[in-house]
């Protein structure tokens, strides 16, 4: 008869490609997509010291400036709070994440290095829902 081999009997071997299923390859993105979530305080925090605050942060001349009311001055201690805990701590999570989990797993890290684009978006949805329902 001859040699057949598995291809003839109908085996899937010969139809799967090589390497992981596009799945898998996504795991890096949906994983920094959910880091993304928490990443939402620190980036609005940092976006308000960057818009609101800006002129206050810089200012040194005492409550005679033009920062507002001593609400506004005040109001930016939480903002600063936000960008140095929560950006820490979220930027620790990136670093192990993203770099050390896969280094010590053996796996490639520019899949997870390209997966950390993926971080402000929850944050740009928020404030383009935001922006237009008002």
């Amino acid at each position: 008869m001859g040699d057949t081999g598995q291809a003839a009997l109908g085996s899937n071997n010969t139809s799967r490609p090589d390497g992981p299923s596009w799945w898998r390859r996504l795991v890096p993105v949906w994983v920094n997509f959910v880091i993304g979530l928490p990443a939402m305080v620190p980036l609005h925090a940092s976006w308000l010291l960057l818009t609101e605050y800006r002129s206050c942060a810089f200012d040194n001349t005492g409550f005679q400036s033009h920062c507002g009311s001593l609400d506004v001055i005040e109001g930016a201690g939480w903002a600063r709070v936000g960008v140095v805990v929560f950006g820490g701590l979220g930027l620790l999570l990136v670093v192990a994440v993203d770099v050390l989990f896969p280094a010590a797993y053996g796996r490639r890290v520019r899949p997870w290095l390209l997966g950390m684009l993926v971080i402000p978006v929850p944050y740009l949805i928020a404030i383009t829902a935001l922006a237009s329902a008002s």
